[in-house]
């Protein structure tokens, strides 16, 4: 399952940047930047692949602190 993040016209970039640097394996604050930057210009980026729970747990963190996120699953 991959994770994508999603534009929202409502948080700004450093919120955006301090969630993803709290709640991403290994995120750093460049690659937040740039997550947020690409989220802001195509309206979504993927940020995560992973697998039931651990994907389903990152989902509802990222979601309680206000952003918007999707779960899609893989095409193989």
């Amino acid at each position: 399952m991959s994770l994508y993040l999603m534009n929202d016209d409502v948080n700004s970039f450093e919120y955006v940047i301090e969630i993803l640097l709290t709640f991403l394996p290994m995120c750093n604050s460049l690659r937040a930047e740039q997550i947020a930057q690409l989220v802001h210009n195509s309206g979504e980026c993927h940020i995560h692949t992973g697998f039931p729970p651990e994907i389903y747990i990152l989902y509802a963190q990222i979601q309680k602190s206000g952003l918007t996120v999707q779960l899609k699953l893989d095409k193989k």
